[in-house]
């Protein structure tokens, strides 16, 4: 649910007089919820919320190499409040606010990309999300230079949960100290991947949205696009004979357009700890995995903090 007026002016004073947000780079994310975000009015009570999904993931991307002045992340609910919260800020600070720690020219937000597009902001270069991710990404690949120069980034995958599911994290399940189940068996990458493959053409969001999936994957010659079904059966013949590259810009392909976070909640472990706290470890050391990027990696999220490092 999106913010009232109120309630929106009082999440951009709390962000801007929180001390966390003093001489860094301030980004905006999805995560939390109205009752939490509004329930506290205490500025310093705002860094327990970078330890909310969907900001405590993105805090453990940043890059090991980025030492001094690390980003600093605030959530907001869901993506239209982050894009109002982010409007709200900049009109705040058009005029000098002398008790604001924000500096607006350091405020970023991050959104996740779904099949809908939402309109972005008044006055910005392109009307939706969806144009966003066009500007943003050539065939799933981070358009560098144009990262640099949008304050408002949008995921290269569907939710962050397609981050989880990368095909370079199998070293990381494989080396993990816990047993990872999926759907009650020993965590197979491949698995998953069958499984969404026999998965997507049952998925009623893409159903519903399917002109722009096919639009986003059409550099993919070798399917068939005519419609879900053709999409489908098609994917998994590439699938099923293609080399370990190709297969994995299919993968790719496939989590910029499928619903992932029903596979996520597949996700177990057979330890003691609960399931929110295991997920919330394996979550972080994925993280760890995109921090430990070289800075000329071209994974979608080490992209992002590149661009941004040299604002900071």
């Amino acid at each position: 649910m999106s913010f009232s007026d109120a309630e929106l002016q009082k999440h951009c004073e709390t962000i801007m007089l929180s001390r966390r947000a003093k001489g860094k780079i301030v980004i905006l994310c999805e995560g939390g919820d109205n009752d939490i975000l509004i329930g506290r009015p205490s500025p310093s009570a705002y860094g327990q919320l970078e330890k909310l999904p969907d900001a405590n993931f993105y805090k453990a991307c940043i890059p090991q190499w980025w030492n001094q002045k690390r980003p600093e992340f605030f959530v907001c609910g869901d993506k239209t409040n982050v894009l109002n919260t982010y409007l709200e800020l900049q009109k705040m600070h058009e005029n000098e606010r002398t008790d604001s720690y924000l500096d607006k020219n350091k405020l970023f937000a991050l959104i996740d990309l779904d099949l809908q597009p939402a309109k972005v902001l008044e006055n910005y270069p392109v009307e939706n999300t969806e144009q966003l991710f066009n500007m943003l990404y050539q065939e799933n690949k981070p358009h560098l230079d144009n990262i640099k120069k949008h304050p408002i980034f949008i995921t290269g995958l569907i939710y962050k949960e397609a981050y989880f599911f990368v095909p370079e994290l199998k070293e990381v399940f494989e080396n993990y100290p816990l047993a990872i189940l999926f759907d009650d068996l020993p965590l197979d990458l491949n698995a998953v991947y069958e499984k969404m493959g026999v998965s997507f053409g049952m998925d009623k969001n893409l159903e519903k949205n399917y002109s722009i999936a096919q639009q986003r994957i059409a550099y993919l010659m070798q399917l068939d696009l005519t419609n879900i079904t053709t999409l489908q059966e098609s994917w998994q013949t590439a699938f099923n004979s293609a080399e370990t590259e190709e297969k994995n810009v299919l993968i790719y392909a496939l989590l910029s357009i499928h619903q992932i976070k029903d596979y996520w909640k597949l996700i177990k472990s057979n330890s003691e700890l609960s399931e929110e706290r295991f997920k919330e470890q394996l979550t972080l050391e994925i993280g760890n995995f995109y921090a430990k990027q070289p800075r000329e990696s071209l994974h979608h999220l080490p992209s992002f903090f590149n661009a941004l490092s040299a604002i900071a």
